[in-house]
C-alpha cells in the first residue's frame, strides 16, 4: 500500500513538474545605451581610485580617530551618484601628497551631506 502511494505522489509530483516547466518564464528586458555601459564603467572606475585613496593606512587612521568607520565609509562611496564620484575624485586629484586630512575632510563632507539629505544614517552611532 505504501509502495503504491509513494508511486502514484511520485508520479503526480513529475507531471506537474513538466507541466510548470512548460509555461514560459516572463522576463522584462531593454536594451542598455551605449552611454549608460559607459557610464557605469566610469563609475566603476571613479569608485576604484576613491577606494585605493581610502585604503590607505594613514587615511583609515585618521577617519578612526574621527569616528568614521572606514567600512561603512566605503559602503556610502557605493551610493554616491557618477556626479558625486567625479566631484570627490577631482577633489582628492587636487590635493598635494602630503594632504590626506584634506582627503579625509572632502570625504566627510560628502557623508555629513548626504547624512543631512537623508540618504545615509552613518552617524547615527555617535
Amino acid at each position: 500500500m505504501l509502495k503504491y502511494k509513494l508511486k502514484r505522489f511520485l508520479i503526480l509530483f513529475l507531471i506537474l513538474n513538466t507541466a510548470i516547466i512548460g509555461f514560459p518564464s516572463f522576463v522584462l528586458a531593454s536594451p542598455i545605451s551605449t552611454q549608460t555601459v559607459i557610464d557605469m564603467d566610469q563609475r566603476h572606475v571613479h569608485i576604484d581610485r576613491i577606494r585605493s585613496s581610502m585604503a590607505r593606512e594613514d587615511v583609515r587612521t585618521a577617519m578612526i580617530d574621527l569616528g568614521v568607520d572606514p567600512r561603512e565609509a566605503e559602503l556610502r562611496v557605493d551610493a554616491l551618484t557618477l556626479d558625486e564620484l567625479v566631484m570627490l575624485e577631482q577633489q582628492i586629484d587636487n590635493l598635494p601628497a602630503g594632504g590626506v586630512l584634506a582627503a579625509l575632510g572632502v570625504v566627510l563632507v560628502v557623508l555629513i551631506v548626504l547624512e543631512v539629505l537623508g540618504v545615509t544614517n552613518i552617524f547615527n552611532h555617535l
